[in-house]
């Protein structure tokens, strides 16, 4: 392993999830920040799909897929044993053998972050890839959907994936230079897969920051 990332000590996710002690106190997180400022077509069709009849259990479902495909995720990387499901086994059987012939050094999972901006989180993986250059990081974000996702939920992630690398930045001094969002499906052999370069992940950086001046500008009350 040519390095490795210690979790940062000083920051830690609030018992109750909904931010991160940092050292310049509690701040949101980058998901927090990018689900509230979603364009007003996207906030409307989540708010018709959650009135939908069996939405929140299907919600619930969803959470508990994934929190359980990471952790499988996590234990193979460090080699621990892998857990069996009988409704989530697909999703990880589209995701794992990618991850098995891609990833060959993992340089820091499950690690969070920070940015003194005023927002934080966790990134999934940060890792060397069988297609890297000597010096290059990949940033990989885990994802599970029984559907294809729509553009603008890929934006959401595209986004997820700049701002993490804003917090590897400024927590760890490190910055990957390219990102992919690696998606299980159920009845897939094979992930869907977007990858990020380098020129991509300033220029959503950029936009992480307007969305970001534009939570912190909802919070204030008009005088």
């Amino acid at each position: 392993m040519n390095q490795s990332l210690t979790p940062a000590d000083n920051v830690r996710r609030k018992e109750d999830k909904t931010g991160y002690v940092t050292p310049m106190g509690i701040m949101p997180s980058v998901t927090t920040i990018i689900g509230l400022t979603a364009p007003e077509e996207s906030k409307r069709r989540l708010e018709q799909w959650l009135k939908r009849p069996g939405s929140a259990k299907e919600s619930a479902l969803a959470c508990k897929r994934g929190s359980w495909m990471h952790e499988q995720i996590e234990n193979h990387l460090q080699g621990k044993p892998i857990k069996k499901h009988l409704a989530f086994g697909g999703y990880l059987n589209s995701i794992l053998p990618w991850v098995k012939e891609n990833v060959i050094d993992p340089v820091g999972i499950e690690c969070p972050i920070w940015h003194p901006l005023g927002f934080s989180g966790t990134f999934d993986c940060l890792a060397h890839l069988v297609d890297d250059h000597v010096d290059d990081l990949t940033l990989l974000d885990w994802k599970s959907s029984k559907y294809r996702r729509s553009e603008d939920l890929i934006f959401g992630y595209k986004l997820q994936c700049a701002a993490y690398r804003m917090g590897l930045s400024h927590t760890y001094l490190v910055t990957p230079n390219k990102a992919k969002i690696v998606i299980g499906r159920p009845a897939a052999t094979m992930p869907d897969i977007w990858e990020i370069d380098e020129a991509e992940l300033i220029d959503l950086e950029a936009i992480f920051v307007e969305r970001l001046k534009q939570y912190q500008d909802q919070l204030i009350p008009v005088q």
